[in-house]
């Protein structure tokens, strides 16, 4: 790995701590580099390729063909003005111990100042590297960070070590972590828990392979598919499948330096508790690994990752410290879900008056109530049964007063599900509720079932706009109640579902139910929105100008959804046909002589026909005539479209002749002031349907 060439090398820094929290680690990795090559280039320091690691830990970073030599710097201080007292220069000449000779004069905005030039010579590397190290330690940013012992330098966990080497020597330094505290740069680290062996590191390119002997994976790649084999050895019958979760295979990357794969099993007097209370008992507070069968019923044991390295007998004893733990959380939820079978499901509907939603938006109860009032306007948009919807709107929030909702919160909606059912409520309503969570982010799926997407609709509106009327709506970079989130999944719903609503009146039932309307909140959410839809589009790989071409007119709000998607998706199919670029280059002159005048001098409004000298500015007129007919037929019709676009690209051979024969810009004041208003029309009725300026050529 050593290159010597060019004044060159290798770099290889650790910082090694006591175990950082998984979820920290992979952002630990970005933001060690980008701190690292941010100082690097600051110092006029350049390099080939640079590589980090992280575990639990070990955060590390490799730079390879690094120069050892920072770049010499041309030094320019600028001194008095010229002219200024002689006190004043001879106190400049003296601070940088020049001569007037040495100087330079320059002109700054009008004004000539001293200027003295030299060339700093660029540090070796080894020099500069401990003020390096100091400074991205000083910078990093953990979520959490904690000082230990008497010191005062703050990171994730305790930090041990620092190894430090360049072209394999020690770099000569140390990092003061405070109250006579120091940590020295060194060339050693440790390996795995188990025994935490010292081990010295001679030479950079044998780092990570003298810490896989010692067991330890620096590359979370590599743990990952140590991982993943372990997964397949054991559910190498074709009867068992490990229930997907990439969430937590990324988390449980960070917990073990050197995975290893065990399986324990489920105590059968378990098996009756609903899947999803046993995969959730599992994952969230075991970090355990479901498996299922073939038809993905859920099988009576897991998969589980320890930090331990492999060894039967000891194996034998972490399984079953492991099952006596699980037995004991799901002994915990078979008594949730036994109490909870026990009371009356409507009755906790009464319980909810007594939680609150948030400050200034009443209870959960209210919030039930709000969402039944609003659920028979969307009823019929869904086209679903309008009591089954108001039922489920009334009891989606119920099971969050059980017993097993308040030790695992992430069953919320899913345990409503099952205490619908049992106490006998149309399977309808219980699917609805079941799923209602559901978009959970832009990656989720939707509810399966149209009731269930009409109850996460009419819950995530209500959410919205409640707290836009308390004035809680994102702002920057600071979201605390998820409403990006929220609205991005009202969008998808909407999307899918194909629903006819405009934006403006996604909104008018929620505000009723607020009884709190204000113009302004109403036009907050429906700029929210439509920025949640331009994303979303995006992300469907439309063109970004053709979205922002239709979605920002100034009527958009009020035009269905589906209409302002076809229109970009009918833009998209004809950007590059050459009638509609023919067409384009037609408007954009139009909309450029437009911009150009003054429109507030001439008569905007209104086009004097008498002033019409030319045929082809009477051609013009009739045909805005007849296109303004056309628009209003057809601009509310989803399927009518694209005959509003056919007529926009018949436009092309008389706006042509117009520009060829009519001079717009005429020396008589009422002739031009007409020809513009003429433009204008023209331009009003075509930017209807998409603002045309903005689509590239």
């Amino acid at each position: 790995m050593n290159n010597h060439e060019n004044n060159r090398g290798n770099l290889l820094l650790e910082l090694f701590s006591e175990e950082i929290p998984a979820r920290m680690q992979a952002d630990s990795e970005k933001q060690l580099e980008n701190l690292f090559t941010s100082s690097l280039s600051s110092r006029g320091i350049n390099y080939e390729i640079c590589f980090t690691y992280s575990g639990p830990r070990h955060l590390s970073l490799i730079v390879n063909n690094i120069e050892l030599i920072q770049q010499d710097k041309k030094i320019e201080v600028r001194g008095p003005r010229v002219g200024s007292n002689e006190k004043a220069l001879n106190g400049f000449l003296k601070s940088q111990n020049i001569n007037i000779s040495d100087t330079t004069i320059k002109n700054i905005k009008n004004a000539e100042f001293y200027f003295f030039s030299y060339i700093e010579k660029g540090k070796q590397l080894f020099e500069v590297l401990p003020d390096i190290i100091e400074e991205i330690l000083k910078k990093f940013v953990w979520p959490k960070s904690q000082r230990w012992s008497d010191t005062t330098f703050k990171w994730a966990r305790p930090l041990r070590n620092i190894l430090l080497l360049l072209n394999d020597k020690v770099v000569e330094g140390k990092f003061d972590l405070g109250n006579d505290s120091f940590l020295n740069f060194n060339n050693y680290t440790f390996g795995h828990r188990h025994n935490n062996k010292k081990i010295i590191i001679n030479s950079i390119s044998e780092y990570e392979s003298l810490l896989k002997k010692n067991h330890v994976l620096l590359d979370r790649e590599k743990r990952k598919h140590k991982i993943l084999e372990g997964f397949s050895v054991l559910t190498k019958d074709k009867e068992t499948n490990i229930l997907q979760d990439e969430q937590l295979l990324n988390e449980v990357l960070g917990l073990a330096e050197y995975p290893n794969v065990l399986q324990g099993s489920i105590s059968s007097e378990f098996m009756g508790l609903p899947p999803e209370v046993l995969s959730t008992a599992m994952r969230v507070h075991q970090k355990y690994f479901s498996l299922i069968d073939k038809n993905k019923n859920l099988l009576p044991k897991f998969l589980f990752i320890s930090n331990s390295l492999q060894e039967k007998n000891r194996d034998t004893v972490i399984i079953s410290g492991n099952e006596r733990v699980l037995k004991a959380r799901l002994s915990d939820a078979n008594f949730f879900w036994n109490a909870d079978k026990s009371k009356n499901f409507e009755n906790w509907n009464d319980q909810l008056k007594n939680v609150q939603f948030h400050e200034g938006l009443g209870s959960l109860h209210d919030k039930t109530k709000r969402m039944s009032k609003t659920s028979p306007f969307f009823s019929k948009l869904f086209q679903v049964n309008k009591d089954f919807a108001k039922e489920a709107a009334i009891l989606s929030k119920a099971d969050l007063v059980s017993e097993m909702v308040g030790e695992f919160p992430e069953l919320q909606g899913i345990m409503g599900g099952y205490y619908s059912q049992l106490k006998g409520h149309p399977k309808e309503v219980s699917d609805a509720i079941f799923e209602h969570y559901k978009p959970k982010g832009i990656l989720d799926t939707l509810p399966q079932t149209k009731l269930g997407c009409l109850l996460s609709l009419i819950d995530k509106i209500d959410t919205l706009t409640g707290f836009f009327i308390i004035n809680k709506q994102p702002t920057g970079s600071k979201d605390p109640f998820a409403l990006r989130r929220t609205g991005f999944a009202i969008v998808q719903i909407l999307l899918t579902h194909d629903l006819s609503i405009s934006v403006n009146d996604i909104f008018i039932e929620a505000f009723k139910s607020y009884d709190d309307y204000s113009e302004k909140t109403h036009n907050s959410l429906n700029n929210f929105i439509i920025d949640k839809i331009k994303f979303i589009l995006n992300k469907q790989n439309q063109s970004g100008d053709i979205v922002e071409s239709v979605m920002s007119l100034k009527d958009s709000p009020h035009i269905l959804i589906p209409i302002l998607v076809q229109r970009i998706k009918l833009l998209e199919t004809i950007r590059d046909d050459e009638k509609f670029k023919n067409f384009l280059v037609g408007f954009k002159r139009i909309h450029n002589i437009l911009n150009s005048s003054d429109l507030s001098k001439h008569n905007k409004n209104e086009v004097n026909e008498t002033l019409l000298e030319k045929k082809e500015e009477h051609k013009l007129l009739k045909k805005i005539k007849l296109l303004e007919d056309e628009i209003n037929k057809f601009e509310g019709k989803i399927n009518n479209q694209q005959k509003i676009i056919d007529e926009f690209l018949n436009l092309e051979k008389i706006i042509g002749s117009f520009f060829d024969n009519v001079i717009v810009n005429h020396e008589d004041k009422n002739l031009k002031s007409n020809r513009l208003a003429l433009l204008n029309k023209l331009s009003k009725n075509i930017k209807r349907f998409a603002k045309f300026e903005m689509i590239a050529d």
